[in-house]
């Protein structure tokens, strides 16, 4: 029984009639007992998760083992002259072997962080200057070089900065070229997946008064706000995440995270790059955090009501597991993915292909 637990399994059969989903997930020990948001995998082997009180683990090994990686920082005091932990909210594994760290916080308590040597040293990229300012999430392009970085809005408009050379440097996006949004909506820095990016074409989800899906289609020079269906109207809802599988086809997620489950308005497709959404008016999911490709017309969700699976797209969902986590990502050569949520719980799962 003792092995059992330790090698624990969840191999996912549902009701009589309908076929074994293609997900297996095993849970694992990380060591910590941070909470987790930021989650990054390189190959079948390599991940790292990132969270609370300055927390950054990484395996080398599938999630066997698990070292923790320090990162020296000047303390941020806060208001009340009380030293403030970072917040790992985001973690980016690039193709050149770097690694891209974002922590949260208001003003100098969001940064970016980057490795070049696997976590040994780290070097200060960017620190946010406005005592206003907030970071939310970090997004790349494929090949790494190329990436975005946006927070809460400034003056009306969300905070942004660029990079052009694989996060060495990072350069603000003029004011009038940033996003203009409505009074009371922003981004969420869930689970650093707000926004997706593939080659020169940039998505970011929006929330709180009106849950929007801003798009770029030059690498963020210019932006257009489309509507989308999901739930808003409170500082508590939107989107949370975003995946597109290619350059029309998306899904996003959220909800509501004071309300997890209520089960409508937590989930949009769309075939277009977000310019209209399928009716998925009579499909329930509750508020979910993340939201991955896993394959072709495969899509996988998590959050604190547990994990999902879509097999067409984002058109229909079923549960996987109940268990919560905060946060996935996911190695399509290998099948492999991690997740990783409250106290420092943390799994490996694995897509069987067709």
């Amino acid at each position: 029984m003792k092995t059992l637990l330790l090698v624990w399994t969840v191999l996912v059969t549902l009701a009589v009639g309908q076929e074994p989903l293609p997900v297996s997930v095993t849970p694992l020990k990380s060591g910590v007992n941070a909470s987790f948001r930021g989650l990054a995998v390189r190959g079948a082997k390599e991940a790292w998760a990132t969270g609370s009180a300055g927390t950054v683990v990484r395996t080398l090994d599938a999630g066997q083992s698990w070292e923790k990686v320090a990162v020296p920082y000047e303390p941020v005091t806060d208001k009340d002259g009380k030293d403030v932990a970072m917040d790992f909210r985001d973690v980016e594994l690039l193709p050149d072997g770097s690694v891209v760290l974002m922590s949260i916080g208001n003003g100098a308590a969001s940064k970016l962080f980057r490795s070049t040597d696997g976590g040994k040293t780290w070097q200060g990229v960017l620190e946010n200057k406005d005592e206003n300012g907030f970071f939310d999430g970090l997004v790349f392009d494929k090949a790494g070089k190329n990436g975005l970085l946006f927070g809460d809005p400034l003056n009306g408009r969300l905070d942004m900065y660029t990079t052009t050379d694989g996060a060495k440097t990072w350069q603000a996006v003029p004011q009038q070229n940033r996003p203009k949004l409505a009074e009371g909506e922003y981004g969420f820095a869930a689970s650093g997946t707000g926004a997706a990016m593939i080659g020169s074409e940039i998505w970011i989800g929006t929330g709180g008064s009106v849950a929007r899906l801003h798009y770029s289609g030059d690498g963020g020079k210019t932006w257009t706000a489309r509507k989308t269906p999901m739930r808003s109207g409170n500082p508590s809802s939107g989107i949370f995440s975003i995946a597109f599988a290619d350059s029309n086809h998306g899904v996003v997620i959220g909800g509501d995270y004071l309300k997890p489950d209520e089960v409508s308005q937590n989930v949009g497709v769309t075939t277009n790059g977000g310019q209209t959404w399928v009716d998925l008016a009579k499909v329930e999911m509750p508020h979910k955090a993340c939201v991955q490709v896993v394959g072709k017309q495969h899509f996988l969700a998590c959050g604190r009501t547990g994990i999902t699976f879509s097999a067409d797209g984002g058109l229909s969902w079923r549960p996987v597991s109940n268990v919560s986590y905060y946060t996935c990502a996911f190695d399509p050569v290998s099948g492999t993915g991690f997740m990783a949520g409250k106290e420092g719980g943390i799994a490996r799962f694995q897509i069987k292909r067709p």
